[in-house]
């Protein structure tokens, strides 16, 4: 439903632009509201509910964006990462 939805408001006829979407928007959260706690944890929840599943996983690889995060993956480009306080460490990972 929410695919269908989607193509009918953004125009976007396949499951590849709606993940391009939902990834382009994950990025924008964690560089720029990287210090806001409750925004950067539902935000790497969704990024973790779209990674489930082996069909979903090769079509978010492919994603340029995707390939920026894994191979962008530092405090430079996601602020969230180099927030240092006595947090567990489990709560980082």
């Amino acid at each position: 439903q929410l695919y269908r939805r989607l193509s009918e408001v953004l125009g976007l006829n396949d499951e590849t632009m709606v993940l391009s979407v939902f990834i382009g928007k994950i990025i924008t959260n964690l560089k720029y509201w990287g210090r806001c706690e409750p925004i950067t944890s539902k935000t790497l929840q969704l990024l973790n509910d779209l990674s489930i599943g082996y069909p979903c996983v090769r079509k978010l690889v492919k994603l340029s964006a995707v390939q920026f995060m894994l191979n962008n993956h530092t405090s430079e480009h996601f602020s969230f990462l180099g927030i240092h306080n006595q947090s567990n460490l489990t709560d980082r990972r």
